[in-house]
């Protein structure tokens, strides 16, 4: 189906021709998105933002290094993580990334102690990256450090977030110009420092519940599975 129009202007459509092209517009149209690079769907001015999921595991439960799956509330059980504890995390780049954009990674964290006052906890997280498709090797790792303030409720769920990536890269941050679809982020976060502040009692240790990387998404898939994804 085609929307019908009338060269003349001012010249007025059918009845039949008008709900045509409402039920045409209402059912769908075959819309086409330019295959650049930079081409994709816009929120207002700028693209939007996604998540990028990072999958967390713990490689071996009895290593010093290791968290404790603990009891968070009723029978659910998270990582519990004492100064030094870590996880491994690793993110895969989606076809909607849009290239030359930076990435911010976060954690998701809490205490589920009654007696925090205040303080602070800061987290760490080491990365490496290559690109697929035999492009690139995994380099040396590189360490982001973010302090959050601890808020003083149980169980409140915090976000701390860090840049992760900058145009060139640093000894902190990754190479974003580097960066592509299809490559892969390995990582391993940890706890450096729990600086929390009690009224009584012991300093709780704090739970890990994810490991996110935020990035800017053009919204549509690439023309080609492999490089060059844009052709």
């Amino acid at each position: 189906m085609t929307i019908t129009t009338r060269a003349g202007k001012g010249a007025e459509l059918t009845h039949a021709e008008l709900d045509a092209n409402f039920a045409h517009l209402r059912d769908g149209v075959d819309a086409r998105v330019p295959k650049g690079r930079a081409d994709g769907i816009k929120i207002e001015s700028d693209y939007g933002w996604h998540d990028l999921l990072g999958h967390l595991f713990v490689p071996d439960y009895s290593a010093p290094e290791a968290p404790t799956l603990s009891t968070y509330v009723g029978g659910i059980k998270e990582h519990l993580l004492a100064e030094g504890d870590e996880v491994q995390v690793r993110v895969h780049l989606p076809h909607d990334y849009l290239m030359g954009s930076n990435l911010h990674i976060h954690t998701h964290w809490s205490h589920n102690a009654t007696t925090v006052t205040g303080g602070s906890v800061t987290w760490g997280m080491e990365l490496t990256y290559a690109k697929g498709h035999n492009q690139g090797a995994f380099a040396g790792t590189i360490i982001i450090t973010e302090q959050q303030t601890a808020s003083t409720i149980q169980r409140q769920h915090m976000i701390c977030e860090a840049p992760a990536s900058i145009s060139g890269g640093s000894a902190n941050l990754l190479d974003t110009d580097d960066l592509e679809v299809d490559g892969l982020i390995f990582g391993r976060v940890y706890l450096v420092s729990n600086d929390l502040e009690v009224s009584s009692g012991p300093v709780p240790d704090v739970f890990l519940h994810q490991v996110d990387i935020h990035y800017q998404s053009t919204n549509v898939a690439t023309k080609q599975r492999a490089p060059d994804f844009w052709t």
